[in-house]
């Protein structure tokens, strides 16, 4: 025992630990790649991922990926179309509240005992002496208005 040196030296260039290693169990994983180490891991769970396994993962997934996809631009479209059917009624909706403004100046004018006049003979009328109406649609519209 006299031969043995004081001090011993370990010079270990590789340990193997073996059930170290944390496997990326997420349902829906986020990968980080980094390029220049060529590692990829998961940021959700922090578990270094082989390359392999993501695309393996991405070519398994990807028929799921073009399906929700093509649902999103179904929706895009239906709420497309949804936003023009809502800006049609809105024009409608405002071409009446025009018309309907209108009606409201003429009774509040009338109530103040104001009479209207016709704007083509010029001769003043009572509403009540009004006894017909026809539609917008039958009539043609002169050059002066």
């Amino acid at each position: 025992m006299d031969n043995l040196p004081d001090k011993i030296m370990d010079f270990e260039l590789l340990k193997i630990k073996r059930n170290m290693r944390k496997f990326c169990t997420c349902e829906n994983p986020q990968y980080d790649v980094d390029a220049n180490n060529r590692a990829v891991w998961c940021s959700v769970c922090g578990a270094w991922v082989d390359p392999f396994d993501v695309i393996l993962y991405l070519a398994e997934h990807s028929e799921k990926l073009e399906k929700r996809i093509d649902c999103l631009y179904e929706k895009e479209k239906e709420a497309c179309e949804r936003i023009n059917k809502l800006i049609g009624e809105i024009e409608i909706l405002s071409k009446k509240k025009a018309r309907l403004s209108v009606f409201k100046k003429l009774e509040s004018e009338y109530r103040n005992d104001m009479v209207p006049y016709c704007p083509k003979c010029d001769q003043l009328f009572y509403f009540e002496n009004i006894v017909a109406w026809r539609n917008r649609k039958y009539i043609k519209e002169d050059s002066n208005g």
